[in-house]
């Protein structure tokens, strides 16, 4: 019975190497801080929790009896945060674990591969280069509609049409009504100006003067 309860109870292999070097669930960690003897190996199999495998650092904090866990990443990791980057520790052991209580701070040896951040999918230069002459040609060679051009055309002729013999019946209008202008007019006598010219005319007579 007492075996069976220990392997339920049981959540992490846990081997200790050397003092400062410990392997968790065959990863390994170096014991780089134990506070004030935090760090027990046996309450460390039982509290311990896979999620805990892919942070760069565990911290384990004592509390009313309690061994607590919580993960931080380097500061460079994408995945990072505020709350969880190595450089906030110090502001975690003062806010949010008991005030001089037991905790130990363990770093993984072997680091997990940086991710890299993820980028937008670009299409290939080739692709985009036909795609941009695909829309070029396209533009160039836009269907005409033949149909629709020849009746503008047609329509226009019949216009043009229309209009000549509106222009040509202004022209004999404006033609007669100078014909009428000039016949109308009286033709001036040749004969009244010369008889004009003689009446207005002054006689001179020349008297001789006697000595």
């Amino acid at each position: 019975m007492e075996e069976t309860e220990a392997k339920v109870t049981k959540q992490a292999d846990v081997i200790m190497l050397e003092d400062d070097l410990v392997v968790i669930n065959d990863t390994k960690y170096k014991l780089i801080e134990n506070h004030d003897g935090g760090f027990d190996k046996d309450k460390i199999e039982e509290r311990y929790n896979n999620v805990l495998d892919k942070y760069d650092y565990i911290v384990g904090d004592w509390g009313y009896d309690q061994l607590r866990f919580k993960g931080f990443f380097i500061d460079k990791r994408i995945e990072s945060n505020l709350d969880n980057k190595i450089s906030h520790l110090e502001d975690y052991l003062i806010e949010y674990c008991n005030f001089g209580c037991a905790y130990f701070i363990l770093e993984r040896v072997d680091k997990l591969p940086m991710t890299k951040p993820k980028r937008h999918h670009q299409q290939p230069k080739t692709a985009r280069n036909n795609q941009h002459s695909n829309n070029s040609n396209g533009k160039n060679h836009r269907p005409t509609n033949n149909h629709a051009n020849s009746h503008k055309k047609n329509n226009h002729g019949k216009k043009d049409e229309k209009a000549k013999p509106h222009i040509r019946k202004r022209k004999t209008e404006t033609a007669k009504t100078t014909n009428k202008s000039t016949n109308n007019r009286k033709p001036r006598n040749p004969r009244a100006k010369s008889n004009s010219t003689k009446s207005g005319a002054r006689t001179f007579k020349i008297r001789k003067i006697d000595k």
